[in-house]
């Protein structure tokens, strides 16, 4: 993936955070993840993690009607 001069808002390094511990993983895995801290609905963290795929700041794979999510970004050291 190229660099981009864009950085991932708060919401997204949050999912970010999740993958990169627990990738791959589902969207219910990682809304899971997120309710445990915060309150946040299951849609808002799908429509995210498809926004982040379509930035091309993630990359989804599909078993049956599952889909796995991986990040494209680099966890920071």
């Amino acid at each position: 993936m190229e660099e981009t001069a864009w950085q991932p808002s708060d919401a997204e390094i949050e999912i970010l955070q999740v993958l990169w511990d627990h990738e791959p993983a589902t969207v219910r895995f990682v809304h899971d993840q997120l309710s445990a801290q915060k309150e946040v609905g299951y849609t808002t963290t799908l429509k995210q993690m498809q926004r982040m795929y379509e930035k091309g700041m993630l990359l989804r794979t599909e078993s049956g009607k599952t889909h796995y999510y991986t990040t494209e970004i680099k966890a920071p050291k």
